[in-house]
């Protein structure tokens, strides 16, 4: 049990060093979960905005100094407290694991290149990252001997394990799914859902991804790559479904169903928010009798529905997997199957900056890979700080010749190493 080895570390004075890198909405319920766990010993918290990093960890009843050096960081956590930093490189020698929790694509590629540099633990809640160079990433990972993983809590992770544990039982996956937890509108802003984002409390860039449908692109892409799937269509279906709706919606049209193929990732609209769903197929009569048996239905088609993820709740589950055991929750097993491209939110002038996932002038659409690379599709995750090229339509898909990259930019340059491997084949 997790939890008894924790306590025998507790025990024995030997805690788990982690440091958190993103103290808003997901970071600060991360830091809450890891105050309280026993063989855990937060270490660090980064934030630009130092404030937002003190409130986080005092509600966590943990006391914390911010500090400017490294030589501080060291005699902070040394006393007992927790340092507070702007810049995530002044904790990454008190710290064996570090969690990214920003959902920023750049700052994501410069925390995970400073934690394969520094063999730490990389556990990311930033499937933004992941669905724009998760693949290059699992691929520095191994070559250096470290730890890179997609953290549990959030649909993505949830759902791979539920792939995996499907296949363990020699059951064909049809479908991997998750529940929209909130409206679509691909024209949604900052400035649109702000006064939202401020009942909640969250950061209304954040917010506005995930009603404008790229938080739910970026994260079927993610699984889609992790868990050898691919998409029915680009942009998925997204039907209105309840979870009474599952077995009829989501399965093959010879069967009723909406999909033109099998093993690909959706996502529905209906009351399986906030749960997830596998949809399998089960070939064998005697686990088909089994299941009927079980109350699973008659087959040939069964549901496995989880009706919750419990996002930042769940992070330090992999937190501590990686930490004792090496385990892996999810990474991309190899080159991409599914590219979230960016696609514009709305007419956009000739030499305009572009500011990314979240923002006023692009969204993400889940595609598949040959189709991305047959267009020369623009991921999403890459775009900010880039200008336009020429003028591009509103519901246009944004390809190299639109787009003028900030080749300065960190992920983008993760990004053309990603393309490079692949290209050679050495990412297949």
């Amino acid at each position: 049990m997790i939890l008894d080895r924790l306590q025998v570390l507790e025990r024995e004075g030997r805690r788990v060093p982690v440091a958190v890198v993103g103290a808003g909405q997901m970071g600060s319920g991360v830091i809450r979960q890891l105050a309280q766990l026993p063989g855990i010993r937060l270490t660090g918290v980064c934030d630009r905005v130092v404030e937002r990093a003190w409130e986080a960890v005092a509600a966590s009843g943990l006391s914390a100094d911010a500090v400017e050096t490294a030589d501080e960081a060291r005699r902070v956590t040394g006393e007992g407290r927790v340092a507070l930093a702007q810049n995530f490189s002044l904790l990454l020698g008190q710290a064996d694991v570090l969690v990214d929790a920003t959902g920023d694509p750049e700052t994501g590629a410069r925390v995970a290149l400073a934690a394969l540099r520094e063999h730490k633990i990389l556990v990311s809640m930033n499937v933004e990252l992941d669905a724009t160079v998760g693949a290059v990433l699992a691929y520095l990972s191994r070559a250096a001997r470290s730890l890179y993983t997609v953290a549990l809590g959030d649909e993505p992770a949830v759902l791979c394990e539920m792939v995996d544990f499907a296949r363990l039982l020699g059951f064909e996956v049809i479908c991997a799914g998750k529940g929209k937890n909130n409206r679509l509108d691909r024209d949604a802003t900052p400035a649109s859902v702000a006064e939202e984002a401020a009942r909640w409390g969250m950061n209304p860039r954040m917010l506005a991804a995930f009603v404008d449908g790229t938080k739910t692109m970026a994260e079927m892409t993610a699984l889609a790559n992790a868990a050898g799937l691919t998409v029915d269509r680009t942009g998925m279906h997204g039907p209105l479904a309840n979870r009474d709706d599952l077995l009829r919606v989501f399965v093959p049209e010879a069967d009723g169903g909406i999909l033109t193929r099998s093993g690909v990732v959706e996502y529905a609209i209906g009351d399986v928010a906030p749960g997830v769903f596998v949809v399998v197929r089960a070939s064998d009569e005697r686990s088909r009798r089994d299941l009927e048996y079980l109350r699973m239905g008659s087959g040939p088609y069964y549901v496995m529905h989880r009706p919750f993820h419990l996002a930042s709740l769940e992070v330090p589950i992999s937190v501590v997997r990686a930490a004792l055991d090496g385990e892996v929750t999810m990474r991309a097993a190899g080159a991409p199957l599914v590219e979230c491209v960016a696609v514009a939110k709305r007419d956009l002038a000739a030499g305009e900056e572009l500011d990314g996932i979240g923002g006023e002038t692009v969204y993400g659409l889940a595609v598949d890979a040959d189709e991305a690379r047959a267009r020369s599709a623009m991921p999403v995750g890459v775009v900010a700080g880039g200008r336009t090229r020429r003028e591009i339509a509103r519901g246009q898909v944004l390809t190299e010749q639109d787009v003028q990259l900030d080749e300065r930019s960190v992920v983008v340059q993760l990004r053309r190493l990603q393309d490079a491997l692949v290209g050679a084949g050495v990412l297949s």
